[in-house]
Parts: C-alpha cells; structure tokens; sequence
C-alpha cells in the first residue's frame, strides 16, 4: 500500500503504531494481520535511507475507528514472528513516501539552512560590527589622547614663551633703568666738577683782588 502513495480520505482514517517488528516483516504480513478485525487503509513501514530496511515499527490505518480499537485490544501484547506486538493509537502522523512530501521535507530543510546561514550571517555581521565599533571607539580614544597631548605639549610652549618674553621684558626695563642711572650719575658728577671748578675760580679770583688791594694799602703808606 506504501507504495502506491497516501489515500485520499487519509484524514479520516485512525492510524495505529506497531513496535517490536522484525526486520522481514512486510506490508502485506501486516495488512492479512490486521484486516480481520476491520478494512485496513494504509500500511507503512519506515525505512532507513541507506540500507533500506525496516527500522522496527510500522504504521497502520483504519477506515473505522472501532475497527482501530478492536485490532488494539486484540493485537497489543501478542506474539508475533517471535516477538511481543506493542500498538498503541498514533499521537503523530506517518513520514510520507510520497515525492511531493519529500520536496516540501527538503524544501523545509532547506528553508531552515537558509535560517541558519542567515543567522550565522547576522552573528558574523554583528561581530564584525562590534569590531568596528570597538575599533572606532578606540581610534577615537587614541585621537581624543594625542590631542590632549599636543594640547598639553602647546601649552607648555605657550608658557615657556611667555616666560621667556616676560624674562626679556624685565632684563630690558633693567637695561634702561642702568642706563637712566648712569646718565643720572654722570650728570651729578659733571655738575659736581662744574661747580667745583666754580668755585675754585671764584677763590683764585678772591686771592687776586686781595693782593691787589695790599698792594694798593702799601702804596697809599708809601
């Protein structure tokens, strides 16, 4: 029945799990088992990709739900090609052999490694992004020191210039003000030697008109 593909009315069905199967168990083994208690549907049994055979548990639908029930009451437990039956009402439905299932399976597959790069793309753009940001920040960082430094280094100069003006400035109010002193000095020294020489006059003078005026008295007794 698997291979010719899922019935139409498979919603309708009610599927049964079988575990515990051999490995030469068949379809057709399962179906003659199972349609004594009612019409069987479908019968598929998983296989491995590779290998191809049976992984050990099957798959079986019923068109009536009570013909479900009554397989499961009659089968469970049963002994059956040397082993214990387990059934039990399916909670998921059958994989699909059929080709249209397979692609949307592979599309699915597909659709999840397209997530999954484009997460790992995201992540990496992210990462790259936090790289750069971390780098911009330090490169701002490096940017914000070395113009502190020069700042630091022009103040500095700024200073020593000024101190260095400041220096000049006072050596040359120092100059002027030895050079105002020594025209100072040198002008009280010539007014000194003026007067001196003034003065030194006037007494030759003095001496002069009182040997005149002897001379006169000696003359006058004469």
């Amino acid at each position: 029945m698997s291979r010719r593909g899922i019935p139409r009315d498979v919603e309708r069905m009610t599927s049964l799990k079988v575990d515990n199967l051999t490995y030469r168990t068949s379809d057709e083994d399962l179906k003659y088992l199972f349609n004594k208690y009612g019409e069987v549907g479908d019968v598929y049994i998983p296989r491995h990709r590779t290998t191809r055979e049976s992984r050990g548990f099957a798959f079986v639908r019923f068109y009536s739900y009570r013909d479900a029930e009554d397989a499961l009451d009659a089968l469970d437990g049963r002994l059956y090609d040397g082993r214990d039956l387990r059934i039990q009402m399916a909670k998921h439905r059958r994989p699909s052999p059929n080709p249209r299932y397979r692609r949307s399976g592979r599309s699915r597959s597909r659709s999840r490694d397209r997530r999954r790069r484009s997460r790992s793309r995201s992540r990496r753009r992210r990462s790259h992004s936090r790289s750069r940001s971390r780098s911009g920040r330090r490169d701002r960082d490096e940017r914000r020191r070395s113009r502190s430094r020069s700042n630091r280094r022009e103040d500095k100069r700024s200073k020593s210039r000024s101190a260095s003006k400041s220096r000049s400035k006072s050596r040359d109010r120092r100059s002027r003000s030895d050079d105002r002193g020594g025209k100072v000095k040198e002008e009280s020294r010539s007014r000194s030697r003026s007067s001196q020489q003034r003065s030194r006059s006037r007494a030759t003078e003095d001496k002069g008109d009182r040997s005149k005026s002897r001379s006169r008295s000696r003359s006058r007794s004469n």
